[in-house]
């Protein structure tokens, strides 16, 4: 599953959740802002059609876990098909 996930999908489901590319900051990493709920999230600003890291996987799904933004079960199934759960 993960050896497909991209810098791009990773991003994309920032985004389709809510978040907004900020900035980047020390040593190239993105910000990604969601106002409502004043959570940040930073990824390296890595190539789009890079596979993503491991440790980023695994820690952007547990920081959107813990959050509240989505449960860990939604991160793996899109992560493995492209979709979220509608809202």
């Amino acid at each position: 599953m993960a050896s497909k996930t991209t810098n791009r999908l990773l991003r994309g489901l920032l985004l389709s959740l809510g978040f907004k590319k900020q900035a980047v900051v020390d040593n190239n990493y993105r910000v990604f802002r969601h106002a409502e709920s004043d959570c940040v999230a930073i990824l390296p600003d890595n190539r789009d059609d890079h596979p993503a890291r491991q440790a980023d996987i695994a820690g952007l799904r547990d920081y959107l876990h813990q959050t509240g933004h989505l449960s860990e079960e939604e991160f793996d199934t899109y992560l493995r098909d492209g979709i979220l759960p509608a809202a």
